[in-house]
């Protein structure tokens, strides 16, 4: 397994300065999927394998990953990350009231904490105590709070999502799909105070005259040394449970540039002989994406491989093109690169002057009936146009023309009625002459 992660690993460092992409195919591997949905696609929405990803589930924590954008995006509008807030006694009653399955972070009523350590207390352990004082602080109250993620995500486009709460603590009313959270995800994990954040495994908030010391450790076993679950690839993001809904987790594993977003949802609650299989079946997904596929050059940047008619040019009638860019691609290791079917997507004809690297076209690159990418076409060279023949088309492109027609026409009639005119003037002159002359014998 090592030396065949190795091998990927190498592959994609040698890769990582040209163009590289997933297959937009989706494969199925050889074991069974504990999740009721998932999602395992790059940061460009190329899928490597999808099962019910349009499904409604329950989100559980993983609602929090929105929280997190939300705060992010709006903390400098109150004070910044060294604003402080109290968790209040409301809040304390609400989760003791609702205490199954809530997950709290030891903090007391009264006391107060800066939003950078309650965002530490909600991004790596799932508090949703930290989380209900974060958006009371951001927006006032939760209800508005609620308001700003449902905004938030109908502006990345999920559309089969909508939040009650900023927590996690279950609601049917409460709801997301695969794909969404996958937008969510991605959303997240471009913003540096997540991303940073999300990838530790632990935070020490130390003792102030409100609160004792208090130490959070991430409840993601995929980060987690020593968990049986954990895969050092992951660099994130969180997990999520209730016995409502089972378990869920969203991660994001990243091998020296190339990355994979994997979202896996309605895993069994039971643990299975201590599995959680919601991270078992994660990790399972890594293993088969990083060994059983490879990094392959579909096609080189600068390779002829067609040619388009050329008008306008003298003594030249084709346009040779090529390959603009390299595209590589994530495939099975079984997949031969030559049995990738070329399709052209390029004009009828083209017109001098064309300069060299001008986009004329794109290659759709096709395996089993399906389009895995496409890059695009570009002129091989130069060429000047002529401007003899190009004015012989620009009157040929005159003659064609309705006014043209027109005039012509105009002309023809004028011409016809004058001839017309002369016969009869002809004919009468000859007439009224000829019976001037008799009338005169």
């Amino acid at each position: 397994m090592k030396k065949a992660l190795s091998l990927v690993l190498a592959i994609i460092t040698a890769l990582s300065c040209c163009v590289s992409a997933f297959a937009a195919t989706k494969y199925q591997p050889s074991f069974d999927i504990n999740c009721e949905t998932v999602y395992l696609a790059d940061e460009n929405g190329n899928v490597l394998f999808e099962q019910n990803s349009g499904q409604r589930m329950y989100p559980a924590e993983l609602v929090q990953i929105m929280t997190a954008i939300v705060v992010i995006e709006n903390i400098e509008a109150v004070g910044g990350w060294e604003a402080e807030a109290a968790y209040e006694m409301s809040t304390q009653n609400f989760l003791y009231e609702n205490r199954s399955g809530i997950i709290s972070t030891g903090m007391l009523a009264g006391n107060v904490f800066t939003a950078d350590e309650l965002f530490h207390a909600m991004v790596i352990a799932s508090g949703y105590d930290a989380a209900m004082t974060l958006a009371k602080l951001i927006a006032g109250s939760q209800d508005a709070f609620v308001e700003l993620m449902n905004q938030k995500a109908a502006q990345l486009g999920a559309k089969d999502t909508n939040f009650t709460n900023c927590h996690g603590l279950h609601d049917t009313a409460n709801y997301t799909t695969a794909y969404d959270m996958y937008l969510i995800s991605r959303y997240a994990m471009g913003l540096d105070k997540f991303r940073e954040t999300v990838s530790k495994t632990s935070y020490t908030c130390e003792e102030t005259d409100t609160h004792k010391k208090l130490i959070w450790n991430t409840d993601n076993g995929l980060l987690a040394s020593g968990n049986v679950h954990y895969y050092s690839p992951v660099t994130g993001i969180k997990a999520g449970y209730s016995a409502e809904i089972g378990r869920n987790v969203a991660s994001y594993a990243e091998y020296e540039g190339f990355a994979y977003y994997q979202i896996n949802m309605g895993a069994p609650f039971e643990l299975d002989e201590g599995y959680n299989l919601a991270l078992y079946d994660a990790k399972q997904l890594y293993n088969w994406a990083f060994t059983e596929f490879e990094v392959k050059t579909i096609v080189e940047a600068g390779a002829s491989v067609a040619e388009v008619p050329l008008e306008l040019a003298w003594q030249k009638d084709h346009l040779q093109l090529m390959i603009g860019e390299t595209y590589r691609a994530l495939l099975p290791v079984d997949i031969d690169v030559a049995s990738i079917a070329y399709e052209y997507d390029v004009p009828e004809s083209v017109e001098a002057p064309i300069e060299k690297g001008e986009a004329i076209g794109k290659l759709n690159l096709v395996h089993s009936g399906e389009v895995i990418g496409s890059v695009s076409l570009v002129a091989a060279e130069d060429v000047e146009q002529s401007e003899l023949l190009s004015g012989l088309k620009n009157f040929s492109d005159m003659t064609r023309s309705f006014w043209f027609k027109f005039i012509v026409i105009t002309i023809f009639i004028l011409i016809a009625l004058y001839i017309a005119l002369m016969i009869i003037r002809n004919y009468n002159k000859r007439k009224y002459g000829n019976f001037k002359k008799r009338k005169r014998l």
